[in-house]
């Protein structure tokens, strides 16, 4: 059979043949030869590996600011930096006889040999980011002056050279007037590059990302004396600032940048210089009780903002062991590493440097962090702002009548205390009935009694001073609103450490917040789990935290009844301290691995430590804070007696509580000691902890019964509605208690209004 020859095969540039892997036919190419590119493409090229967006350009002229010693950067942006990036300095400026060769490719001041990368302690060094920038703006200007000239120079620039500011002028630098320091301003980024242009997102986000480069190197730079300043331009606001002190300190900076709630929750990591490695390591790092959706990772070597994903995989991989499923952490570290040792001329944009030992020094920063963590208290801020508690200045009058309560000391609404001849609107009505039915009444009747609780403590309770028990104060058959009338002593103390510590806590105090406690009508308990609780106070009607109220008002009492505090024996067979540690670990740790992870020790190490550490210190603990261990047999015989009448510490939380003890109390110091032992045995009173048991923990529970310490969770929530009710919140209502309301109480949205009778008439009134 004859082959056409329009079908003959023929051999492609690929190699293929007609009819195998082509479907057309493509005729054979010529070689091209081999030209070299123009300098102008080589330039263009150059530029976008360097200038991916503004936020690229933004970072080169920041450090250029910084290798001139700036200690003032003002940076100002249009359109995100497209259409406007202005940056502004301080520092020592540029010569004018340097402005001709300032935009130009591979000049630069910092750089002389090959070797001198060995040792770079500039960020600078290849003379490309200047030159970047001009080649895909439109119009580049500098303003410069140093501090030995008596005038400014202001120069423009294209395409990596000098040019006239208008057609026909010259190209040279112009005299003007100015400040010491330099003032670049680049306009139309990328308008030759529309590819470029086009793939970009919004200006918001683009405005964002310069932001948040601008916000890494004022957190960092803000404890070595140098402020920022960002804004759009033609706002008067900014949206970065940064004070320019040199007493400023990092902390002060991150609480400035990324709030209060990151900055009391971070701890301090810090490593001194080592011999053999040669790097030393100082940074931030959140703590167990942060979690959130994302990472933020801050990493400086050398004091260059870098990635080091080898880094920040090895804390995500760390804190996977402390956080739960999904958290991530706030990580900051800040090396310096011996410059020959670094390399920094590995990335165009210089985002990542490489240095020697890497995987030893990435594991030694690690390892002390988890030691760090291991260590850290748990963190509470309390603010010295008063905030301001909607509804809460009431015009009162001071009329003597019978609350809600029964008490002679209610005080009501002035505007419902009028004569019986006034006009009775009905947004103005209060209710003072103690008849009028609670939450709890409206689903079963309320229980005047508390319900049934584990013989566990002796009815008799001992103040420290005595030797014989003393039979306590009679529980009067109440209703269920009465108040407590209790006083409660301030103890004799002239320790200076308790002294400041009752100090602070008077000087936090919330008129608002303390008018509202002193005169509610308690609604309800809505859910003993979240601790929340519904308050009537006037006509306004408030959501309640109430474990955040109570923790805060054992932690006073604790402090209020130093060193004289009740206690109370326990009865039939006393616990171990030893079993009710194991327990506390059993309850907090979810595995062998992640305790040894978080603590560095095994279960049986942590035990010991933990019990010997208590049993060392029992004296202590029974002088100041009533709490009897037997040293000899290791039994617990006493616990504190907060409020005399009443057994208010639950003791299904004695197994954390000891634990908590021996972990997070500070033993080192006085005053740190005192006080995060009286924050410990205040959170052991929070009523939520006993009742968040999964249904794959209820063997620990069971284990609890066993051992005498609790009855399970059956009966807990009742209980605890029933103290929450008729024993905490009719003391902290008590003048008589002492109890100061905290201003952080408010700030942290401890106590909300839901509503006001007011508002709600104006809405229904139409109906």
């Amino acid at each position: 059979m004859s082959i056409s020859p329009h079908h003959s095969p023929a051999p492609y540039s690929d190699g293929s043949q007609d009819g195998e892997d082509a479907d057309v036919v493509r005729p054979l190419q010529p070689a091209r030869p081999i030209q070299r590119l123009d300098e102008a493409v080589v330039n263009r090229i150059a530029a976008g590996e360097i200038i991916h967006r503004p936020a690229n350009a933004l970072k080169e002229l920041i450090e250029n600011s910084l290798d001139a010693g700036a200690d003032l950067i003002k940076i100002t942006l249009k359109e995100g930096g497209l259409k406007l990036l202005q940056i502004q300095d301080n520092g020592c400026g540029v010569r004018p006889s340097d402005l001709p060769l300032l935009c130009e490719r591979f000049a630069t001041s910092k750089l002389r040999d090959f070797s001198d990368l060995s040792k770079m302690t500039t960020f600078g060094f290849r003379g490309e980011a200047l030159a970047s920038i001009s080649f895909v703006s439109a119009s580049m200007s500098i303003l410069t002056k140093t501090r030995n000239e008596a005038l400014a120079y202001k120069a423009f620039y294209s395409a990596g050279e000098m040019v006239p500011a208008k057609p026909g002028q010259s190209s040279d630098p112009k005299a003007c007037a100015g400040t010491d320091g330099t003032t670049i301003a680049a306009q139309d980024l990328f308008f030759n590059v529309p590819q470029r242009r086009r793939a970009l997102k919004s200006a918001a986000e683009e405005y964002n990302r310069a932001l948040d480069v601008a916000a890494k190197y004022a957190l960092h730079y803000g404890a070595r004396g140098v402020g920022f300043v960002c804004k759009k331009s033609g706002s008067n606001a900014a949206d970065l600032s940064t004070p320019a002190s040199p007493n400023t300190k990092t902390l002060d900076t991150i609480r400035l940048l990324h709030g209060n709630a990151v900055a009391r929750e971070l701890v301090h990591l810090k490593i001194s210089q080592t011999v053999s490695l040669s790097f030393s390591v100082e940074g931030w790092i959140s703590g167990a009780n942060w979690s959130t959706k994302r990472t933020t990772f801050l990493c400086f070597i050398n004091d260059r903002l870098v990635d080091c994903p080898a880094l920040k995989r090895s804390f995500e991989s760390l804190y996977s062991a402390l956080l739960p499923k999904g958290g991530h952490p706030w990580i900051y570290v800040s090396l310096k590493i011996d410059p020959d040792k670094v390399d920094v001329n590995v990335h165009p944009t210089k985002r990542e440097v490489h240095f020697l030992d890497e995987e030893d020094i990435i594991e030694r920063i690690c390892s002390e962090a988890q030691t760090v963590l291991a260590g850290a208290n748990t963190s509470r801020t309390f603010q010295f702002t008063q905030a301001i508690l909607p509804g809460a200045m009431i015009q009162k009058a001071r009329t003597p009548a019978t609350g809600n309560d029964g008490s002679e000391d209610a005080t009501v609404d002035s505007q419902s205390t009028q004569a019986a001849s006034a006009t009775q609107y009905p947004q103005h009505l209060v209710r003072v009935d103690n008849r009028a039915r609670t939450l709890d009444g409206m689903f079963t009747q309320a229980s005047q009694k508390p319900p049934h609780e584990p013989e566990l403590l002796d009815s008799s309770m001992m103040r420290p001073d005595q030797d014989l028990p003393v039979a306590p104060p009679a529980r009067p058959p109440a209703p269920p609103a009465r108040r407590s009338r209790m006083q409660i002593p301030l103890s004799d103390c002239s320790l200076t450490s308790i002294v400041e510590l009752r100090a602070s806590v008077a000087q936090q105090r919330h008129s608002g917040l303390s008018d509202i406690l002193q005169n509610h009508t308690f609604v309800g308990v809505i859910d003993v789990v979240r601790g929340l609780s519904l308050l009537q106070h006037g006509t306004k009607l408030y959501l309640a935290d109430h474990d955040a109220l109570i923790e805060e008002c054992a932690y006073q009492l604790c402090l209020r009844q130093f060193g004289a505090m009740p206690k109370r024996k326990m009865i039939c067979s006393k616990p171990y301290l030893r079993e009710l540690i194991e327990l506390g670990i059993h309850i907090e740790a979810t595995d062998d691995v992640g305790l040894e992870v978080v603590t560095g020790l095994s279960r049986a190490e942590l035990v010991e430590q933990a019990t010997c550490r208590l049993l060392d210190n029992s004296a202590m603990l029974s002088e100041y804070f009533s709490l009897d261990l037997d040293r000899d047999n290791g039994e617990v015989t006493a616990l504190p007696s907060l409020l005399a009448d009443q057994d208010v510490l639950p003791v299904e939380n004695l197994p954390t509580f000891f634990l908590r003890l021996a972990t997070q109390v500070d033993w080192t110091e006085e005053k740190k000691c005192f006080e995060s032992f009286a924050r410990e045995l205040a959170y052991a009173h929070v009523f939520s902890q006993n009742l968040t048991v999964e249904e794959n923990d209820r063997a620990a529970d069971g284990r609890m019964e066993a051992q005498g310490v609790g009855a399970g969770s059956a009966g807990s929530e009742a209980r605890s509605r029933w103290k929450i009710q008729h024993v905490w919140f009719p003391h902290m209502a008590s003048r008589a208690g002492g109890f100061i309301p905290s201003r952080a109480l408010v700030k942290e949205d401890k106590l909300i209004q839901v509503a006001s009778l007011n508002d709600l008439y104006r809405i229904f009134e139409r109906c």
